[in-house]
C-alpha cells in the first residue's frame, strides 16, 4: 500500500474539526473502499468534499481526533501512485 502526504491548494490557519473521507466503490458498496483523507476546518469542510466529488470518489465527513496538530488541508492518501518511466 502507497501511502502520500499531500496539501489542498488553500492557505488557513483554522482548527481542524473535521476529516473529509473519500471512498471508492468496491465490493458492490458505494463506499467500498478508503482511499484518502483531508483534514479541515469548519470554513473548508465544503471545500473538501467538493474536491473528493470532482475526482469521482463519494465524501463522508468525519469529527477529527482531538486533540490534533494537523493543520488545516492536510492531505492523507492511500490511493496507488502512477509513476511513468521517463
Amino acid at each position: 500500500m502507497t501511502i502520500t502526504f499531500g496539501a489542498m491548494p488553500h492557505i488557513c490557519t483554522g482548527g481542524v474539526t473535521s476529516a473529509v473521507e473519500a471512498y471508492s466503490a468496491a465490493g458492490g458498496l458505494a463506499h467500498g473502499s478508503l482511499d484518502a483523507t483531508a483534514y479541515v476546518c469548519p470554513a473548508h469542510v465544503d471545500t473538501a468534499r467538493t474536491m473528493w466529488t470532482d475526482q469521482g470518489l463519494s465524501p463522508f465527513t468525519a469529527q477529527a481526533a482531538k486533540p490534533n496538530t494537523t493543520r488545516c488541508g492536510a492531505i492523507t492518501d492511500f490511493r496507488p501512485t502512477t509513476d511513468t518511466p521517463a
